[in-house]
């Protein structure tokens, strides 16, 4: 199985795999990371010198890149992802992205005669190191069924199938959007709680103890009050 990008996410969603019992070909922008993953697991990884190089040795392949101009950079550059992409290359992109840019890549890898399946992931670096993604993709759904119970069950927790590309993006974005409300909420909600000269600590057990009670708060709340 091939995996492009080694960041935050992806070296974490790596590991799972190997951990699964997978042997992986890799490739990363910066190589260190690559020999790195190497050097930890013998005989399991093989670091290649071009993206390209990955679709040549797999069929399969995970990409995991950290932003639309890196995977635009990726993709489209001389041995890059689409170089490779072959009659039976099997791509599966784990990035955040712009509904309109996974349209763009699912048209550029099936033209080539690939199959593509989009799957952006909702969760951070934590989730990735211990396989409690998940997986919101849309495309080439027997592509999806394919996987979903190996290497997206190594991956992740939980796996869903939203349609024609563009669906999963979208709702990861209205995931985004939910995150990102419930940050701001959080936010208003310390800073009023400080400026009326109340423990913020108590706030945050308070919330924890009803049925605004999640992860998030759990994980960022702490963080907030020290200004971390």
């Amino acid at each position: 199985v091939g995996f492009i990008g080694l960041g935050i996410m992806g070296e974490g969603m790596a590991k799972c795999l190997l951990k699964s019992g997978r042997k992986l070909v890799v490739w990363n922008r910066s190589a260190g990371k690559c020999a790195a993953l190497s050097a930890d697991h013998p005989g399991a990884v093989t670091a290649v010198d071009s993206p390209s190089a990955v679709l040549a040795a797999c069929d399969l392949v995970y990409c995991m890149l950290s932003t639309p101009d890196a995977v635009k950079a990726v993709y489209e550059m001389e041995g890059g992802v689409l170089a490779g992409v072959r009659a039976g290359t099997k791509l599966v992109d784990c990035a955040t992205l712009a509904a309109e840019d996974m349209v763009r890549l699912e048209k550029q890898v099936t033209e080539r005669g690939g199959r593509f399946l989009e799957a952006p992931v909702s969760g951070s670096k934590g989730p990735a190191a211990s396989g409690q993604l998940i997986f919101l993709t849309a495309g080439d759904e027997p592509l999806f069924e394919e996987i979903k119970g190996t290497d997206l069950e190594a991956m992740g927790k939980a796996s869903f199938f939203f349609g024609a590309p563009g669906k999963g993006a979208r709702m990861k974005l209205v995931v985004n959007m939910v995150m990102g409300t419930m940050m701001a909420s959080l936010g208003e909600g310390l800073a009023l709680c400080g400026a009326a000269g109340m423990d913020c600590e108590q706030l945050l057990k308070v919330l924890d103890l009803g049925v605004m009670s999640n992860g998030m708060f759990r994980l960022k709340g702490p963080k907030m009050v020290q200004s971390d």
